[in-house]
């Protein structure tokens, strides 16, 4: 047993009755589960939420009661009073992160899904001609791993099929139901429809690549849009914001028009140069790489 599987063991034994009566309240949580691909039940998730929240608030607290009692201005009770407030505070914070979880994974599965589909969609055309059935095709395509997400998926198809042998059809059905990824669903339910009609799959997936083919496009072009004004942001806040203030208060100095406000200005420098402009830059790179089409 590794140390996840005994965390979840050891949060159901302590909060498994605690959840009975309110688990109802989360059933919300069941879909972006599936679709975030976390193999665990609702009451697995809550319990771990539920001790990862108490050991922070336990750990936190005597930590920052502590701290806050170092300072001479802070007597002791008001220091534990303080670090309970802050504890309770950061522990909220970790709820509604587990929370929100799910779902913010879920949709980061599904945009990189929607991404990855028409080039999926396009070998699953290529190896069509050669008359696999649709298993083997979904089996080929959990090989490559270098479509990610979508691979994933095509495992999941792939292990309903061989091991819990449901029919090819059912299997894509229930994947469709949760996939995260609005583009790979309706390509799985035009798989089905083409199978259970009896039509040719190829020529239903070699046109359904290239529709979808035409809509990466279409996310390329709006990107390369974005890119130009996401640029001239970047060059305003640089150029115009950075080392305006960094000449302007350079010249202040030099000919000591600064005063008093000299240390004030070394201060802002200083920010300037190691935090705005990192941080600037970092959330720059940040945004290219989550707006990427890729």
């Amino acid at each position: 047993m590794n140390f996840k599987e005994w965390y979840i063991k050891k949060s159901l034994n302590l909060f498994s009755e605690f959840l009975d009566p309110h688990i109802h309240n989360f059933e919300d949580l069941k879909p972006d589960l599936l679709k975030a691909n976390i193999n665990l039940s609702l009451k697995e998730y809550l319990s771990m939420a539920l001790l990862t929240i108490v050991i922070v608030f336990l750990v936190e607290m005597p930590i920052l009661a502590f701290i806050l009692a170092l300072l001479p201005q802070i007597s002791v009770p008001v220091a534990i009073v303080l670090s309970i407030i802050l504890s309770f505070g950061v522990s909220g914070i970790v709820a509604l992160l587990f929370y929100l979880n799910p779902s913010l994974r879920a949709s980061s599965r599904g945009s990189k899904m929607d991404y990855g589909v028409p080039f999926a969609a396009t070998y699953l055309a290529s190896i069509s001609g050669s008359g696999l059935h649709p298993n083997e095709m979904f089996r080929i395509l959990s090989q490559f791993e270098s479509y990610g997400e979508i691979s994933e998926e095509a495992k999941k198809i792939n292990t309903k099929t061989e091991l819990f042998g449901a029919d090819i059809t059912e299997a894509l059905a229930s994947s469709a139901k949760e996939s995260p990824s609005k583009r790979f669903s309706e390509l799985l339910w035009g798989l089905i429809t083409s199978i259970r009609s009896g039509t040719d799959l190829r020529e239903y997936l070699h046109e359904k690549s290239r529709k979808l083919m035409r809509e990466y496009q279409r996310d390329l072009e709006e990107y390369s849009d974005s890119l130009g004004t996401f640029l001239q942001i970047y060059l305003t806040l640089i150029i115009v914001g950075s080392i305006f203030t960094l000449v302007v208060t350079s010249i202040m100095s030099a000919f000591g028009l600064a005063g008093d406000m000299a240390g004030l200005i070394t201060v802002l420098q200083f920010s300037v140069v190691f935090i705005f402009l990192p941080g600037v830059t970092i959330g720059f790179i940040w945004l290219l790489k989550t707006t990427y089409p890729g």
